[in-house]
């Protein structure tokens, strides 16, 4: 029975980021997401800190603008799923089939996310294409651990938007509105160091903001021991799946109660 229920889930996600790596290779906003973006973010972002005299940051700027177009890409698509299926008539369906909706987005988002490691490497090119920057990374198989974990982590907290997302009709118009937030809130766009004191703990709970760390470090090379980093990002991802479950089987109750998603 445990072997069975296995292989069911191990097909529905399967099924799911198929279908969405489909759908995204079709889809003219993800590209523009994935390929455009990316470039035009780096040249802002890099460009801020080279002609600011900071010639430093420009490294760190790189990472950041790529973990803006993962997050931007995932949060995005995640809107852009719910919006689809319901658009569609098919969210309803989904909800009263045997398989969970949740086991759905949850494929559809590492899709997306997996998909979304192209704008990282779009990051790069950009920096040393635009800029001339001397970027390489030092220490690769931290790097690629970091961004590993980053993108499952980052997947989870997609999917708590993508419960909240089922509520409402307006995904696209949230999602352009919590995309800046998360930027700013997680370093990406500028230094931790400039923001207020009290959005530090903001700042803590968010994936983004110790992605940024640990690419950049492992990057330069100025890492020291990252196991602490990766134990901090598995525990938000952690956090993020039980955030997302209690928000489903809540938003699963008001469907059920109300025998209708129509009046959302």
């Amino acid at each position: 029975m445990k072997m069975a229920n296995f292989r069911s889930t191990f097909r529905i996600l399967r099924n799911s980021v198929i279908l969405q790596m489909k759908s995204n290779v079709i889809s003219s906003d993800f590209i523009s997401t994935l390929f455009i973006q990316p470039v035009i973010f780096t040249i802002i972002s890099v460009g801020t800190y080279l002609y600011g005299n900071k010639p430093d940051f420009g490294l760190f700027a790189i990472t950041g603008t790529g973990l803006i177009a993962i997050w931007n890409n995932n949060l995005f698509t995640s809107g852009e799923i719910i919006r689809g299926e319901r658009r569609t008539g098919t969210l309803s369906l989904i909800m009263a089939t045997p398989s969970s909706l949740l086991l759905i987005l949850l494929g559809k988002s590492f899709a997306n996310a997996i998909t979304s490691v192209f704008a990282m490497g779009i990051t790069f090119l950009t920096g040393m294409l635009a800029f001339h920057l001397p970027i390489g990374i030092s220490n690769p198989l931290a790097f690629l651990i970091g961004l590993i974990l980053i993108i499952v982590s980052i997947t989870c907290l997609g999917l708590v938007f993508g419960s909240l997302f089922i509520l409402t009709r307006n995904a696209g118009e949230f999602v352009s509105v919590a995309n800046f937030p998360v930027y700013i809130l997680s370093g990406l766009s500028i230094p931790l160091t400039l923001l207020p004191l009290w959005t530090r703990p903001l700042s803590q709970f968010l994936t983004p903001t110790w992605g940024n760390i640990i690419l950049n470090e492992a990057a330069s090379g100025s890492g020291g021991n990252m196991l602490p980093n990766y134990l901090v990002i598995v525990g938000l991802s952690i956090i993020y799946l039980v955030i997302a479950r209690i928000l489903y089987k809540r938003v699963e109750y008001l469907a059920l109660r109300a025998g209708t998603l129509e009046q959302w």
